[in-house]
């Protein structure tokens, strides 16, 4: 090999090693390391994990409700739509995938909603979120036939790693029904 083609492959490695660098540290979830960015804001030469979503979800959402009956008693909490097991035929049809995404958003919309530290629940209750899981949970899921009321809650679990204990993340007032 001669001399100019070795301080090609130099000079093309060493820019390849750069390029990877600076993706490595552009990737720090802190932004310690923010160079690359001044550089690059749009992330067309520098990928950014972060390109789909700016704060990648650490929890999955769990919608569950619940019934009163007459006595007062309540039923067991049951689980609205749990995520399904993804299997190569949703590639090509998933039917299922709208419903869980309209509810998926309007949880996400709920939990936003109520962390706003000026909101009430009554506030909370006007908004699209509330009453799209409202209006689903009331006509299309199966009740006790005695059901008086229905309740709903949100709960966040940290998905496959079962060390993490499931929390409360919001819990809906008892809606009539009718």
């Amino acid at each position: 090999m001669n001399g100019s083609g070795r301080v090609a492959r130099m000079v093309v490695g060493g820019l390849l090693g750069s390029w990877f660098v600076a993706t490595a540290l552009s990737q720090d979830p802190f932004r310690k390391f923010p160079g690359a960015r001044r550089y690059d804001p749009s992330g067309a030469v520098v990928p950014d994990w972060r390109f789909f979503a700016p704060r990648p979800g650490m929890h999955d959402y769990h919608l569950l409700f619940r019934d009163e009956l007459p006595d007062d008693s309540v039923t067991e909490w049951r689980e609205i739509l749990p995520v399904e097991q993804r299997v190569p035929r949703h590639f090509v049809w998933y039917a299922n995938r709208r419903a869980e995404k309209v509810l998926g958003d309007s949880v996400v919309g709920i939990i936003g909603f109520s962390k706003e530290a000026d909101r009430k629940k009554e506030d909370i209750q006007l908004s699209i979120s509330y009453l799209t899981l409202l209006n689903y949970l009331t006509y299309q899921e199966k009740h006790h036939p005695d059901a008086k009321r229905t309740q709903f809650l949100i709960a966040a679990s940290a998905g496959y790693d079962e060390t993490e204990e499931p929390m409360m993340m919001f819990l809906s007032n008892l809606h009539p029904l009718s």
